[in-house]
């Protein structure tokens, strides 16, 4: 293959120098001014040895210092002629570079180094490059009357003899991209170096025209506007000279702008971008189009509160009576946001007496309330708005997967407007107002951005004083709102998200605290709603009691609220048409007004059972009981698990079998016949998923009863996670699993004994009518969950193994989806 020219012999090992955002290329004479350490360093290595230096190009020019996998892998050897030290500590280079090389490896030690080998050109087919290097002549020529290179460099361009120089240097003066000037570095073939220019070339020649066009449009645009602008102006004077020199204007429109904005009291940062944009408005005709792009910012801008605050009411026990007033129950939830306001007025005394800063005053925690839906997450941060006496804002987040739903819109787009945040903001018409974040672990992402990122900017109190809406394009002060966010599931909130947030979680209502809920908040409202008096209609407490049991199943008392308004509304028509005057509404009487009960709540079994224990689960909408049947046949060996039981708990299910095989020995079971038999576990109510390890004790107490023929007890109900050793482990959700039980007259509890503190958030009259028994080991379990304990096993019973137990009667029970036990 003929060569354009040989590869000059070039040191093994040379100093490394990267650049950022260029390539060089072979006979070029270049200046490189260098301002970090590993270049400089490089420099002076190659000006004490062979003044050699190559230099290469990085993939990132932001990598402040590169290794060798930043930098590409075919650089340009170069020839140091003469290097100069600048005052500042950086220096010039000037350099003669001689030809492609290849890296092989790349080392480093206080400056990059690269063993390298010269890459030969070869010229191709000469008939081919002939033509070739015509076509790049003609295009070059074409694309430089654009104005993008100096009439010095096309002259020296164009007096080059050598194709695969002038596609270098055409190359190295054209605006391209990196990635095609370092693919030219690396094509040795002067034909293929010639073909990738060519095709450069007849883009740029496209963007040219492109832009052509586009002056042209503008041009003609501007011209027009001139003109009318010109005209109108003269029909003003002429206008004021037959109303006698009277001007009939109302002023100004950039002068009314800009007496608002002075009222505002600007940070000077601020008021003079935004000063800027008034003498634009000022200078451009009131009808073009960018006159009104700019004409509805400054409104914007001249409607935010940039300095107007509301006066904090920090009286502790007001807020103590308003949150009391509000809400009943939520104790936990009232003592944080009582301890939150107590700190408040402290900071702020503090800062009155000048012992701080006053922008400490506002800080502290962003406080996020979690737990499941209706519980009063949002209403009692209105109610916080309300202690403070501040503006209350709610700003939806849920679905929000655009970044520009919090920073706003560029304005460059049309129909931009600012982000959520600004919004709330104008809203609120102060500085200081409650913002709530609704839903804020309903946050999405997509490829245009992840809003929950520019919400870290948002919730930091070190940063959100400089907030920078992308619509605004000028900093706001954040700083002084208090920040509240709600979510139903804290998991998916994105940890560094939640990392700038205190956790106050929201636990389900209980039965009790429904119905004073419903009594003291609920029904007077929706007498108010459906036009009703108080003498015409009324609830008996046990009227309350069985809409909440037989007619609702959830955590809050939304749906609590809707079945009262039904049974208001059909009393309101019966007084409307006139069969009654008033009603009182019994829980006989709820059938004729709601239809049949839509949940019947799980009770304790009628009698002890051999191979039935009992067990409680929990969902979002609350706690209750389940019941573990198991039943041993004679067969082959095996397990099968039914009612729809998810993976964890069929783990369990195997657990507990492995622990009965390995103490069947204590327990007097046998163990041929353990393995000669078919043992079924079924967990009733099929239709609906179950899923968690904390039923591993139920499940083990009804296997070895099953086995062992000793009955469970029907009065006590058990939740915790068994290990193959017989550990027993805690598990959450305690509050409300106990809560279930309750309600369906279980007496005895069977909890982890880790889960002693959760007693805690039992309320104390459940608590004294219940006993707890927490136990460590599986055998503890056993000992108050069988009929006579351990001591029964360990006795052994004449029962035989394939017996089976009839299964115990109770009403059906229709569970919320997705069980977790």
């Amino acid at each position: 293959m003929p060569t354009e020219n040989l590869p000059t012999p070039l040191p093994a090992n040379v100093p490394v120098c990267p650049v950022r955002g260029s390539v060089i290329y072979p006979t070029m004479v270049q200046h490189i001014d260098a301002s970090r350490a590993v270049s400089i360093q490089a420099i002076e290595a190659a000006m004490g040895g062979e003044k050699v230096i190559l230099i290469v190009s990085q993939r990132d020019k932001d990598v402040d210092d590169p290794q060798g996998s930043d930098l590409y892998d075919v650089g340009t050897a170069c020839n140091v002629l003469r290097v100069r030290k600048n005052p500042d500590g950086t220096v010039q280079m000037l350099v003669a570079a001689t030809s492609r090389a290849r890296v092989t490896r790349y080392t480093r030690g206080d400056y990059l180094k690269a063993d390298i080998v010269a890459l030969p050109t070869e010229t191709g087919d000469p008939v081919e490059l002939q033509a070739l290097t015509r076509e790049l002549r003609e295009k070059f020529e074409i694309v430089a009357q654009g104005g993008k290179v100096s009439a010095e460099s096309v002259q020296a361009i164009q007096g080059k003899d050598n194709a695969g120089e002038m596609a270098d240097h055409i190359a190295f003066n054209l605006d391209f991209k990196l990635e095609d000037k370092q693919a030219i570095l690396e094509a040795t073939r002067v034909t293929d170096r010639i073909r990738r220019v060519l095709t450069l070339l007849d883009t740029e020649q496209e963007v040219q025209a492109v832009q052509a066009r586009i002056r042209a449009q503008v041009k003609e645009e501007i011209d027009k506007n001139q003109r009318e602008y010109y005209l109108r102006e003269q029909m003003k004077v002429i206008q004021k000279e037959l109303q006698g020199g009277e001007d009939g204007e109302e002023g100004d429109e950039a002068e009314v702008f800009r007496a608002k904005i002075d009222a505002l009291g600007l940070r000077p940062e601020v008021k003079k971008e935004i000063d800027r944009e008034v003498n634009r408005l000022g200078r451009m005709h009131p009808d073009a189009a960018e006159a009104s792009v700019i004409r509805t910012y400054l409104t914007w801008v001249t409607e935010l509160p940039w300095n107007v605050r509301s006066e904090d009411r920090l009286d502790v026990p007001e807020a103590a009576k308003i949150l009391d007033d509000d809400h009943y129950g939520l104790e936990k939830v009232k003592d944080r946001v009582l301890e939150f306001l107590a700190v408040r007025r402290l900071r702020k005394e503090r800062a009155e007496r000048g012992e701080i800063d006053a922008a400490e005053v506002n800080k502290g925690p962003i406080l996020v309330f979690t737990g499941p839906p209706g519980v009063g997450k949002t209403s009692i941060a209105q109610s916080i708005a309300k202690a403070l006496g501040r503006k209350y804002v709610r700003i939806a987040l849920g679905g929000a997967r655009d970044e520009s739903d919090i920073r706003g819109h560029r304005r460059t787009y049309i129909g931009a407007m600012p982000g959520r945040l600004i919004q709330g903001m104008r809203t609120a018409g102060t500085k200081n107002p409650v913002i709530l974040l609704d839903e804020v672990d309903k946050l999405g992402s997509s490829y245009q951005g992840d809003p929950s990122s520019a919400l870290l900017e948002v919730l930091d109190p070190a940063q959100n004083q400089h907030f920078t809406d992308h619509y605004l394009g000028v900093a706001f002060d954040l700083s002084e709102v208090m920040f509240i966010a709600t979510a139903n599931y804290p998991e998916q909130i994105p940890a560094a998200l939640m990392d700038r947030m205190e956790v106050i979680d929201f636990s389900s209502y209980i039965e009790q605290e429904k119905l004073e809920i419903a009594k003291r908040y609920l029904l007077p409202r929706q007498l108010v709603q459906n036009g009703l008096k108080e003498n015409q209609i009324g609830f008996t407490d046990a009227a309350l009691e069985r809409l909440i049991s037989h007619y609702t199943r959830e955590a809050g008392v939304r749906n609590l609220e809707r079945e009262i308004g039904t049974v208001a509304r059909k009393v309101a028509r019966r007084i409307a048409t006139g069969e009654v005057k008033r009603v009182k509404v019994t829980d006989k009487e709820l059938d004729r007004y709601l239809g049949q009960s839509r949940y019947q709540p799980e009770s304790e079994a009628r009698e002890d059972m051999v191979g039935v224990s009992t067990g409680m689960f929990y969902t979002p909408v609350g706690g209750d009981i389940l019941f573990v049947e198991t039943s041993v046949m004679p067969g082959k060996g095996g397990l099968v698990l039914t009612g729809q039981l998810g993976d964890v708990m069929k783990e369990s299910a195997r657990a507990a079998l492995t622990y009965a095989k390995s103490n069947a020995g204590r327990f007097h079971l046998d163990r041929e016949k353990i393995d000669n038999s078919e043992i079924h576990i079924h967990v009733p109510a099929g239709a609906i998923p179950k899923e968690g390890p904390s039923a591993g004790g139920a499940i083990a107490t009804s296997l070895i009863s099953a086995l062992s023929g000793v009955p469970a007890r029907r009065d006590v109900a058990m939740t915790g996670e068994m290990t193959l050793t017989g550990r027993y482990l805690p598990i959450g959700g305690l509050k409300e699993k106990v809560l279930g039980a309750r309600r369906a007259g279980i007496r005895h509890i069977i909890m982890p004994k880790a889960n002693e503190a959760d007693l805690r958030d039992i309320p104390l009259h459940l608590r004294s009518s219940m006993r707890f028994h927490p136990c460590e080991t599986v055998d503890e379990v056993l000992d108050v969950a069988l009929v006579g304990g351990l001591a029964a096993l360990e006795r052994g019973t004449d029962a035989p193994l394939e017996v089976t137990p009839p299964a115990p009667k109770r009403k059906s029970t229709r569970r919320a989806p997705g069980a977790s036990a």
